[in-house]
């Protein structure tokens, strides 16, 4: 049998989780004793530890009706005491044991949970994290300290991991150099840990001929890659590249051509669908008018005959299907 927890707000309601009900949450009220109420949680867990079913590993209430129920699959249930649905699923995505649940108290709306390798804070009505705390050592419990920012984690190394997050809320009173401390580096921004190096996958270091490092100290692993100094990459490119700043300033030159040739290009007309045939001859009659005004030689009105395209008070009869000219009834 797992410890009772008891809810302070109501002195009269009970709950726990028995070993021999797995995944089921039992509330009792001692004045009667006898069980009122029996919530079955592992329907709502996932489980991919094959035929197991999930167990609730943990319980913490939030008030006199909201209640969260940790899973040994890696789910928080939260629940209404008046429903026996979860109003919201989070899940730490890790498939271990939950071995805590806590809520803030200046912001009741986060909720601080940890498992044996990672401690998040998320929201309890959207889910969304406002941080993570993932160690390098296997967590075992959590303190968050009342009315503060400030988060105790056990582990399985001899020091106790203390944390501290302003958002949540301010140090406590017997640490407030901690307060002075995060006003210092809100005032002076630290440069990014790898704004010095670049980070490259497997495939451009094999590119590069510098697969060779991969364990030494010149290059640090992270994700699915790795971070080298830039000095030394720049080293490197210029090397397995000589001739890339040539083909740069190839490239640029012509862009430049390419560009050039474009403004230089004269655009052609675009005809008109409507009265196609009318569109064209008035637009060789421009054609010739141009050559001739260059030889400086008048071609009749073809000068007045232009401002047809470009006139609005005839736009309609280029564009309107109702103005088609019917020239085999004008030949009639």
């Amino acid at each position: 049998m797992s410890p009772i927890i008891k809810l302070p707000e109501l002195q009269n309601l009970l709950a726990d989780h028995p070993a021999f009900k797995k995944g089921h949450l039992e509330c009792y009220d001692p004045r009667v004793r006898s069980l009122v109420g029996n919530i079955d949680c592992a329907v709502y867990a996932n489980s991919n530890s094959g035929n197991s079913l999930p167990a609730v590993s943990c319980i913490k209430f939030k008030d006199a009706l909201n209640i969260a129920v940790g899973t040994s699959t890696g789910q928080i249930l939260m629940f209404d005491i008046r429903s026996n649905k979860p109003y919201f699923i989070k899940d730490h995505n890790y498939n271990l044991p939950i071995k805590r649940i806590d809520f803030h108290t200046l912001n009741d709306d986060y909720v601080l949970s940890i498992d044996k390798k990672i401690c998040k804070i998320w929201n309890r009505h959207t889910g969304k994290n406002l941080t993570s705390i993932e160690p390098a050592t296997p967590l075992n419990d959590m303190l968050n300290i009342p009315g503060s920012g400030l988060i105790c984690l056990t582990n399985d190394s001899p020091k106790i991991f203390v944390y501290y997050i302003p958002t949540l809320g301010n140090a406590p009173k017997w640490c407030t150099f901690l307060d002075n401390i995060t006003e210092e580096l809100e005032e002076k921004p630290a440069d990014t840990v790898y704004d010095d190096y670049k980070f490259l996958t497997l495939k451009e270091l094999n590119t590069l001929g510098l697969s060779h490092l991969i364990g030494s100290d010149l290059l640090r692993a992270y994700m699915h890659g790795y971070f080298m100094d830039i000095r030394l990459y720049n080293q490197a490119k210029s090397v397995a590249e000589p001739f890339a700043f040539a083909e740069y300033r190839k490239q640029k030159l012509r862009a430049k051509i390419d560009l050039k040739r474009e403004k230089s290009r004269v655009p052609l007309p675009i005809v008109p669908t409507v009265n196609k045939e009318l569109a064209e001859k008035l637009l060789h009659d421009e054609g010739d008018f141009i050559v001739n005004k260059k030889t400086n030689r008048k071609v009749g009105d073809t000068e007045r005959t232009l401002s047809i395209l470009k006139d609005p008070r005839f736009r309609s009869l280029f564009t309107n299907p109702d103005m088609q000219i019917d020239v085999n009834r004008m030949l009639r």
